[in-house]
């Protein structure tokens, strides 16, 4: 009874182990060319409830090397609650940079 657990629970074993080698086999990573930068634009108009959830994932993949990019967001007209969490990621993550009502860096649109 007992060998019969054990062959169980080591099956189960390499079937999490098969799918998680699967699972990051298929988020392989954006390479960007020589002469290029990777950006994401998140444009944000009014109020975003899910604003902190979107960049947490753009995060995740950056910090994983699957998507290396600048995350950009561009607010216009944000209520006080998306412009405070907007204003927080910028200040704990260099990656990400604020844009608020239409302002545009010149950094933005230069390519190299």
């Amino acid at each position: 009874m007992t060998a019969k657990l054990l062959c169980a629970l080591a099956a189960a074993a390499v079937c999490l182990l098969l799918v998680w080698i699967a699972g990051s086999l298929m988020l392989s990573p954006v390479k960007c060319g020589k002469n290029s930068r990777q950006m994401v634009l998140l444009l944000v108009q009014g109020r975003e409830p899910a604003l902190e959830h979107n960049v947490r994932g753009l995060l995740w993949l950056n910090d994983n090397g699957v998507l290396r990019c600048r995350i950009i967001i561009m607010g216009e007209a944000m209520d006080e609650e998306t412009r405070f969490v907007a204003q927080a990621l910028a200040r704990e993550h260099s990656c990400i940079t604020l844009i608020e009502d239409g302002e545009k860096p010149p950094w933005i649109w230069k390519t190299n």
